[in-house]
């Protein structure tokens, strides 16, 4: 599961993935699951957090969700 040390650390996460994520926009359910029940998942292997955000060794990988969003072609409801 993505594991952030401190804030700074989530931030640039966000900055590097979410907010350039096609989901991004919206609010996004992966990462207040992460912040809601990191410490209480931290210690099961069979967490789906492990799942959303994995882990390369010490990093945390790119979300299993993300789309980029400059690789989608604009949608007509977008812009609602």
């Amino acid at each position: 599961m993505g594991y952030f040390s401190n804030g700074s650390e989530g931030g640039c996460y966000q900055e590097e993935y979410c907010d350039k994520c096609y989901w991004g926009d919206k609010p996004c359910t992966i990462w207040f699951a992460h912040l809601t029940h990191n410490y209480d998942e931290c210690n099961n292997d069979k967490s789906i957090l492990d799942i959303l955000i994995p882990r390369n060794g010490i990093c945390n990988d790119k979300c299993t969700m993300f789309i980029d969003k400059d690789l989608v072609a604009p949608q007509p409801n977008d812009n609602e």
